[in-house]
């Protein structure tokens, strides 16, 4: 037991001294303060308790809202350099040369102190650019090539006219006192304004017999009877409204100016018309043709489409299918309308193609190859890859670092590796497709394992890192087995920057017409961008071309043989002749058998080479 010290022993002997109340008072005292004791540490108790809810709510609370913050940040970060990047593309140089990007001005300048914390503010002034000199090729202005003006005159068809006044020169310099020593010559280029006029072609009605039968003599450059359009008219609203990309009210407004009256919706009608009747089979034609060739390149673009079945604004799609640019063939060049980007187009167009694809990273390509693997091989396109390092450079204010810090810059580095690719295969375009290889092997090969061996040696969990310089490494890991692919095949191009420098037609046309009104209107544009493109590839004058067709189709449009195909392609020989006569001033002779051709009215003919599945 443990033993009491004096103040307890003095406690325990009053206790005793005291009487029975007493010792019963004080208990009752004890019991008292004991039960409100327990009454206070229960309501503490209760208090700690509410106060850990409290806590846990708002530590809750405080969480979600850094997570919010930080979400808000990432995506002010991004509005801001889209809205940079953005910025660029209008005022700035469309270049991914790593020399421009370095050299390009960067506005740092930003309204709050918020905005600021996103871009990265090195401090140490640049100085001495000497590291990235090779990537820094000196412009020359002013100069031109020699020989440039007499090789961009020599299409032209030639004139001469000499200026030599006789009684003039006798009356200043005296009778026979004069001779020509030589001759000035100036060249100018003249152009006749465009006029429109009205032609009245007569052909006979013969009275044959003693019975005097009358027949008549059809004229078979009739396009649609008892109207006023000819191959020259339709040519060129087709001309201005798929080449120049000039709208069909600006037309209107043109023709207007001429004295010539033509409503924009009788002109909306004669495209759609003509573009499936006449241009329709030839889109068909290259279409079959495109699909013997074992190498594409493909890409697509947004269209607005106002009446399609669809909620206004929805986007439509045009598919771009060309041939690829390393072969050594004439280039097709292939539009497709689709309502949508999904697989089910790709399906459809390549379903009975055998070959390579040079695409992006487009998910429905990748679909394309895994349902027919060893038969439709996917291949990458460096040029995407290259961009978003491109992409992530230009973010960076340099302005403030010197050259030998953007040179130590992950993305600097990337992009010089990725230079020295583009270099090699470069110089390899002249050769043939097997020597091509080769050397690619050789020279190429080395370089895309250097780039790679970069790329993974990248510390990807930097924290530091941003976010567009890891989607341009996680590009490149995840793309690897298809950016090689174009090691395999001498054919395969590098890119897939052919078919965008197509689809800029479609770009420049569509911020001028802003929308095709229906399907119809949708799917003519895809056939008429087809040969405006296919044309211009094959390096044909396509106004001249779109007469062409125009004058020579409605004389096969009963033809059951497809083989007159072959003089109506831009690259035959009947239309070079044509062309040539056309543009160099001599008056073509008629065509053979011109009036032996029997009476033709285009018939409509919905959907010719226009995917009527997507339609329906």
């Amino acid at each position: 037991m443990n033993k009491l010290d004096s103040n307890d022993v003095i406690y325990v002997e009053k206790e005793l001294q005291m009487s029975r109340e007493e010792l019963l008072y004080i208990i009752a005292e004890y019991r008292k303060r004991e039960c409100e004791e327990a009454a206070f540490r229960i309501e503490n108790q209760n208090a700690l308790t509410a106060m850990a809810k409290d806590y846990q709510k708002l530590k809750s609370k405080f969480e979600a809202i850094v997570l919010e913050r930080n979400r808000l940040k990432e995506d002010l970060t991004r509005i801001a350099e889209q809205n940079q990047l953005k910025a660029k593309d209008i005022f700035g140089r469309s270049t991914e040369k790593l020399s421009d990007i370095i050299d390009a001005p960067m506005d740092t300048e930003y309204e709050d102190e918020a905005a600021a914390e996103i871009v990265e503010s090195p401090t140490k002034a640049r100085k001495n650019p000497v590291v990235l000199s090779e990537f820094k090729k000196t412009r020359t202005h002013g100069k031109k090539r020699v020989g440039k003006r007499n090789e961009d005159l020599s299409k032209l068809p030639q004139s001469t006219e000499f200026q030599l006044d006789i009684a003039n020169l006798d009356q200043k310099y005296g009778e026979g006192n004069w001779r020509i020593a030589f001759w000035h010559n100036h060249r100018t280029v003249e152009v006749n304004p465009q006029t429109a006029y009205v032609l009245n072609t007569y052909s006979p009605v013969v009275s044959v017999g003693l019975e005097h039968e009358l027949y008549s003599i059809n004229n078979p450059f009739v396009l649609l009877k008892n109207s006023i359009a000819s191959a020259s008219l339709v040519a060129y609203i087709f001309y201005l409204k798929f080449f120049m990309s000039l709208p069909l009210y600006r037309q209107e407004r043109c023709f207007e100016n001429f004295g010539l009256i033509l409503s924009r919706q009788t002109i909306c009608n004669w495209v759609i018309r003509f573009s499936f009747d006449l241009f329709g089979p030839i889109y068909d034609h290259l279409k079959s043709l495109m699909l013997e060739i074992p190498y594409h390149q493909c890409d697509e673009t947004t269209l607005l489409v106002n009446n399609d079945g669809r909620p206004a604004g929805s986007k439509s799609y045009l598919w771009i299918h060309i041939t690829s640019e390393l072969l050594n063939i004439h280039p097709i060049i292939l539009y497709s309308y689709e309502l949508t980007r999904s697989t089910d187009h790709l399906r459809k167009f390549y379903e009975d193609f055998k070959g390579y694809i040079t695409c992006d990273a487009y998910c429905s390509y990748k679909v394309l190859g895994k349902e027919n693997q060893d038969v439709i091989l996917i291949c990458g396109c460096l040029m995407h890859m290259r961009r978003r390092y491109a992409q992530s450079l230009a973010l960076i204010d340099k302005s403030k670092l010197s050259d030998t810090e953007v040179s130590s810059l992950t993305e600097t580095k990337a992009l010089m590796l990725i230079s020295k690719i583009y270099d090699a295969d470069e110089a390899l375009k002249s050769l043939s497709a097997e020597e091509r290889l080769k050397k690619r092997k050789e020279a190429v090969s080395p370089l895309m394992d250097e780039y790679f061996k970069f790329v993974d040696g990248i510390n990807t969990s930097d924290p530091f890192i941003s976010n567009r310089l890891l989607d341009a490494i996680n590009y490149s890991k995840n793309q690897k087995e298809f950016l090689l692919m174009f090691l395999k095949d001498g054919n395969i191009p590098i890119d897939n920057g052919a078919s965008e420098r197509h689809i800029r037609a479609i770009a420049i046309g569509r911020k001028n017409y802003l929308f095709c009104d229906t399907i119809d209107g949708a799917e003519a544009l895809a056939i008429m961008y087809t040969i405006v493109e296919t044309a211009k590839a094959n390096n044909a004058n396509v106004y001249y071309y779109f007469k062409y067709i125009l004058e020579q189709m409605p004389r096969y449009m009963e033809e059951t043989d497809t083989s007159f195909f072959e003089a109506i392609m831009p690259w035959s020989m009947e239309y070079k002749e044509y062309e040539r006569t056309h543009t160099s001033g001599i008056k073509p002779d008629p065509l053979p058998g011109i009036y032996d051709s029997k009476p033709c009215t285009p018939k409509k003919n919905r959907g010719s080479g226009c995917n009527n599945e997507s339609v329906a």
